[in-house]
């Protein structure tokens, strides 16, 4: 054999078939005979044949692919969801393309306009903050997007969120059952559904308490590290200091962590800390920290499962699933 790529043409002279028996093999598309489809796979084997995606996609309209844009694969919580993603997707045969948008608008636009260029069959994303118009304009064009984590505000789409304020709620309220009335949040960009949702939570556990849920306790961030420490640090400049704070992402708690131990400030005795993404690593973590446990891998398999049935049928209605959250007592 050559070092040349081999072509279904190949493989149908070496098996002795038409090329499209080998199509039909090869893609499952049709039944063939026990024998020759035997034939068939020894050919494909001896010529290490691979199917050409680009070509079977001129012919099927479809490419087997899904685009996906999450914030940041360093956060866990992310992590579970593209996990469950790629294993709901890979049953039915489709590949992922990921990209990190580092809750950016433009890096958005840029993995759109690229997923819009490989021919994506559906877009999975947790949408940026002001990135509304352009996930729009995908809806408008008939092309399946699934919303994760976030819903949109200006327009109808399938979407799969976590209850983000009985989530929230539930750890306010652990915090309140321990003694704490001072209670600061540190969410992210004040757009997303996903920040006033929680902001809801806390809200409605501290007036459910007859405590007053002053603004003062709520700070927005970017949902990353850096932005979390200085969220704690406006916190911690009040007087009185919040005597717990609740975060809404993993790398924003590592931030406010940080923040208190440069001020020398010991957690948890003095200022308690609560976060919404849970983590394997919290359970031998320093100091303790009681997390909301959101269903991420569950939103994973939910968010393929709404983009799967839409390219089954792309006139059916929208469907909103929200999953339940619970609460990891550590502390």
């Amino acid at each position: 054999m050559t070092d040349s790529v081999a072509t279904i043409y190949d493989v149908a002279k070496l098996a002795r078939v038409s090329t499209y028996t080998v199509s039909c093999v090869v893609n499952k598309s049709a039944y063939v005979s026990p024998e020759l489809t035997e034939r068939v796979l020894q050919a494909v084997r001896r010529l290490d044949y691979t199917p050409n995606a680009v070509a079977r996609s001129l012919q099927t309209r479809t490419t087997k692919t899904i685009g996906m844009l999450i914030p940041d694969i360093a956060n866990p919580f992310y992590a579970k969801v593209v996990r469950g993603v790629e294993d709901r997707l890979s049953k039915d045969g489709y590949s992922l393309l990921l990209g990190n948008t580092y809750n950016a608008h433009d890096a958005q636009l840029r993995y759109l306009n690229l997923f819009r260029g490989r021919q994506v069959d559906a877009v999975l994303l947790f949408m940026t903050s002001g990135g509304d118009d352009d996930v729009q304009r995908l809806v408008l064009e008939k092309k399946p997007v699934v919303c994760v984590g976030r819903v949109p505000q200006k327009f109808e789409c399938d979407t799969v969120t976590a209850d983000n304020i009985t989530g929230t709620r539930l750890a306010i309220e652990h915090l309140i059952r321990k003694g704490h009335k001072r209670i600061g949040i540190v969410v992210g960009e004040l757009g997303l559904s996903a920040s006033m949702d929680r902001i809801e939570g806390w809200r409605q556990a501290l007036t459910s308490h007859k405590l007053k849920a002053d603004d003062k306790w709520i700070e927005a961030a970017d949902w990353t590290e850096a932005s979390g420490l200085d969220a704690a640090n406006r916190l911690l400049d009040r007087k009185p200091q919040p005597t717990a704070i609740f975060v809404a992402n993993f790398l924003m708690m590592i931030g406010v962590l940080r923040a208190l131990k440069q001020r020398n400030i010991p957690v948890p005795d003095v200022v308690e800390v609560a976060n919404s993404d849970d983590s394997e690593w919290l359970d031998v973590f320093s100091p303790a920290v009681t997390t909301v446990v959101q269903p991420s891998y569950d939103m994973g398999v939910s968010a393929a499962d709404l983009a799967l049935a839409r390219l089954a049928n792309p006139k059916r209605p929208f469907n909103k699933v929200v999953l339940e959250p619970s609460l990891h007592i550590r502390t």
